[in-house]
């Protein structure tokens, strides 16, 4: 089947917004620490494919830090983009205590990519209308490479769910 070239169009600038690799405005390029340890960061398990999961791992250099650690994010309302890739960090759909968060492809309509960044207490929120709130929760709060990060009831406090964000510049 072909398709003339001006249906095409208007389908490579839907997949192009849903996948934007350059920085969004607004944005900042960050790693996402643990409030325990700063050596410590949120990962993208490799391979990066559609349902990686999110782990903790040692940050090789504050400086230059791994491209699977760096992620795009704004304070307050945001989609938590993997830097220079069309992944987003996703809550799935079980969405209760343990449930694992994973990468998926970013889609500006789903509600598991829609985030909030509380920048007083460093609280990674999912976004949701109704039901209890949910955090990015260190998993039993255990500070070594390949802790699984997941969801968790919020409590007001807890450092499992306190993520300072660091500022870092773009690899080549």
């Amino acid at each position: 089947m072909h398709l003339p070239p001006l249906l095409l169009l208007p389908l490579f600038l839907a997949a192009t917004a849903l996948s934007q690799t350059t920085l969004p405005e607004g944005y900042r390029q960050v790693i996402i620490n643990t409030i325990w340890n700063a050596k410590f960061a949120v990962q993208a398990q490799t391979p990066l494919k559609a349902g990686s999961g999110i782990i903790l791992y040692t940050v090789a250099s504050a400086t230059n830090p791994k491209p699977e650690q760096q992620w795009w994010i704004k304070d307050g309302n945001t989609k938590v983009q993997l830097a220079g890739t069309g992944w987003c960090l996703d809550a799935g759909s079980g969405r209760s205590n343990g449930s694992p968060l994973t990468i998926q492809e970013c889609a500006a309509t789903k509600a598991s990519q829609n985030w909030v960044y509380q920048t007083e207490g460093s609280y990674l929120v999912l976004d949701q209308a109704s039901g209890t709130k949910l955090c990015v929760d260190l998993y039993t709060g255990s500070v070594r490479d390949n802790t699984k990060i997941v969801l968790w009831q919020c409590i007001n406090g807890d450092k499992n769910h306190q993520w300072p964000v660091k500022n870092v510049t773009a690899t080549p």
